[in-house]
């Protein structure tokens, strides 16, 4: 393979990387955002967990392209320093929200006593906050000279050298890899704990119930149970779905980054340059994480699934076609009322059809069964012939102003 077409190879797959990353994470804000049910604490931590997504899919991967492309840092040391401390508080604001988001988990399902008074709209505020903070702090060391942000040729990007300070990429895998990591583990470890024993008991108590009673008394017996414990069983079935894409979440972090972090071993250890392509491969696996949380989110949450279908469709809307409506074949709307009518104005559509049948059959009753003199005058005849040659538009526009 030609460098000219590695490097097209390298530049296209880094480009679709950052669309899907860009268009994913922006459509979870939409999402999250739009439906009041989504607006939840959790899915709050999970677009902090976005926002550190898109900050690396705006400012890294767009520059990282260009470079590819020109095969050298065109940008300036300044430049390289800041694109490299982006990619640093990038990367440790994905992984700290991670362990956030586990620790959040935790507390909701397994001490969900106790979550009400810990995880409050404003202490959520302030523990997304300090997730930032914390990746901030950890961030400016090489800024001050514990260890130095420098261009990475084999890479084609700007980040912590780690030859400069063996003792900083120690420091760094401890506190932003294996802790977080450390943290994540122990809480779904407990949270998965906690659902089977959940279920165990519900099977257990089932089958207690069902052996202890007769008949009349066991189902009524099962019927009391069921619907003491029918919210809790189906929760559990819920959060243990959740719990399981936030596992998916935690597994594509891992398979994305574990590469790149082992070739931080052989940059300080290993005497020689790694291969381009070997080199190159765990930089673009590392960013396509930032792609891979909304598309998990969206194959696995069916609510976000089925809002995300909405967003797309949301230039298609639906019309109502009243061309079939008829009402004793005197009520026709005409074609430019009906290209107005949405179906949100569906209901009212069908309430002003159901009074003008009413009124229509009011009109006859009162004709037929009529015998007074009064009706039958030329005064009163002429109105009612008016009234008759009204056209279905205005009787319409008159119904939908009295309502």
């Amino acid at each position: 393979m030609t460098p000219t077409t590695a490097t097209i190879i390298e530049a296209a797959i880094l480009v679709f990387i950052c669309t899907v990353s860009i268009l994913g994470n922006i459509s979870l804000f939409f999402v999250f955002t739009r439906r009041k049910t989504l607006r939840t604490i959790s899915n709050g931590f999970l677009l902090n967990l976005a926002f550190a997504d898109l900050l690396v899919s705006v400012l890294n991967m767009p520059i990282t392209v260009v470079t590819i492309i020109r095969q050298r840092w065109i940008f300036g040391d300044s430049a390289c320093v800041l694109l490299g401390f982006t990619t640093m508080l990038s990367f440790v604001s994905s992984v700290m929200s991670l362990a956030m988001i586990a620790i959040n988990r935790y507390y909701y399902v397994v001490q969900w006593k106790t979550y009400p008074f810990i995880f409050t709209p404003r202490r959520s505020v302030l523990f997304a906050g300090t997730v930032w903070l914390i990746s901030l702090l950890l961030s400016i060391p090489p800024l001050f000279g514990w260890a130095e942000y420098r261009y990475i040729t084999g890479k084609s990007y700007c980040f912590v050298f780690w030859p400069s300070d063996v003792y900083y990429m120690y420091f760094m895998l401890t506190i932003c890899f294996f802790g977080p990591l450390t943290v994540m583990f122990l809480s779904y470890f407990n949270i998965l704990r906690f659902t089977r024993e959940a279920k165990r008991r519900v099977d257990q108590h089932k089958d207690s119930v069902i052996r202890q009673q007769e008949m009349q008394t066991r189902q009524e017996s099962e019927s009391y149970f069921f619907e003491r414990n029918k919210r809790r069983f189906r929760m559990t079935q819920e959060e243990a779905k959740i719990t399981n894409t936030l596992l998916i979440v935690v597994a594509c972090f891992m398979a994305c980054w574990a590469p790149f972090a082992t070739t931080m071993f052989f940059d300080v250890y290993y005497a020689h340059s790694l291969p381009r392509i070997l080199d190159i491969s765990t930089l673009l696996l590392g960013y396509a994480n930032s792609m891979c949380n909304p598309i998990v989110y969206g194959v696995r949450n069916q609510a976000v699934r089925s809002e995300l279908v909405r967003l797309v469709t949301h230039c298609h809307c639906p019309r109502f076609n009243t061309s079939r409506v008829s009402v004793l074949n005197t009520f026709q709307a005409s074609s430019v009322m009906a290209c107005q009518v949405t179906a949100a104005q569906a209901p009212d559509m069908l309430q002003v059809s159901r009074l003008l049948i009413a009124e229509s059959a009011s009109d006859e009753t009162n004709t037929l069964h009529s015998t007074k003199p009064a009706l039958r005058s030329t005064d009163n005849t002429q109105i009612d012939q008016d009234t008759t040659n009204l056209s279905s538009s205005d009787r319409f526009i008159r119904h939908q102003r009295s309502v």
